[in-house]
Parts: C-alpha cells; sequence; structure tokens
C-alpha cells in the first residue's frame, strides 16, 4: 500500500483517514482516555474531592489532583504532557495538515506514505503510556480501600 512517495498536508491526512490501523490506534488513544479519566475521578472522590466529574475534562480533573494535592508533582507533570499529547492528537491533525499549526509533537513536513506507520507507532505509544498512567492511579485508589 505505502510505495515511500512524498505527501503533504491533504494527501498525507487522507492517508491517515484510510489507514484502519491508525484510526484503530486512535480508538485506542480514546478508549485508554476514558480509563484515566474514571480513575481520575475515582481518585478524587476517594480523597473526597467535590466536583461536577461527569463533565470534566482531563486537563479539569489533573488540576483538582493537583490543586488538592493529591499526586506527587512528577506525576502530575507527566499527566499534563500526556493530557497535551491526547488533546493533539485527537484535535488537531486535520488542522495541522491545513496549517492551521505549527509543527510541534507530530511531523507535517517532508513526509512520506511510510510515515503513516510513525504516525500509528505515535499513537500506539500513547495508548501505552496512558493505560500505565491509570494502572499507577488504579493502585492507589487501592491503596486507599485498604
Amino acid at each position: 500500500m505505502y510505495l515511500g512517495e512524498p505527501k503533504k498536508g491533504l494527501e498525507f491526512y487522507k492517508l491517515l483517514n484510510e489507514s484502519e490501523e491508525f484510526t484503530s490506534e486512535l480508538g485506542r488513544v480514546t478508549l485508554a482516555s476514558g480509563k484515566l479519566e474514571a480513575e481520575l475521578i475515582i481518585l478524587l472522590k476517594n480523597h473526597n474531592v467535590k466536583g461536577k466529574f461527569n463533565r470534566a475534562t482531563l486537563g479539569s480533573l489533573i488540576d483538582l489532583a493537583e490543586t488538592n494535592h493529591i499526586l506527587s508533582k512528577n506525576t502530575i507533570m507527566i499527566l499534563k504532557d500526556i493530557s497535551r499529547q491526547r488533546n493533539y492528537i485527537t484535535h488537531n491533525i486535520y488542522a495541522l495538515f491545513v496549517d492551521l499549526l505549527d509543527e510541534t509533537i507530530l511531523e507535517k513536513n517532508n513526509l512520506m506514505d511510510t510515515d503513516v506507520l510513525l504516525y500509528i507507532e505515535r499513537a500506539w505509544q500513547l495508548t501505552e503510556n496512558i493505560d500505565g498512567l491509570a494502572d499507577i492511579i488504579r493502585k492507589e485508589n487501592n491503596k486507599l480501600k485498604k
């Protein structure tokens, strides 16, 4: 399918959109994000933090955990970085390829059609990182139950 041909802008976006592997990995990012958000909500509730959690964003949940000193500064820093990456890959890919955004987290210049594989890898790695953080927070929640 990929021939090592240069692609740019919307041509590359179309390849991503047509890639079942990429869109599947993007779906996994979304599922992992939901898991992380749920674990953060449980953690906040376990610490008696009040809030309207059913409409809270990942960023606002992280802010609540930081404000209430529930997680270490290092964990908060990692969560904020993961949230930034997650927001970028789920909300900004199209904007990247129509030049509304500068190249930051993901490449947009000098791409080859084979770089779809790089995007798939990035989405897979992000899912792994999000899942790992959710598992860490779940362990914290389990400690509080004991």
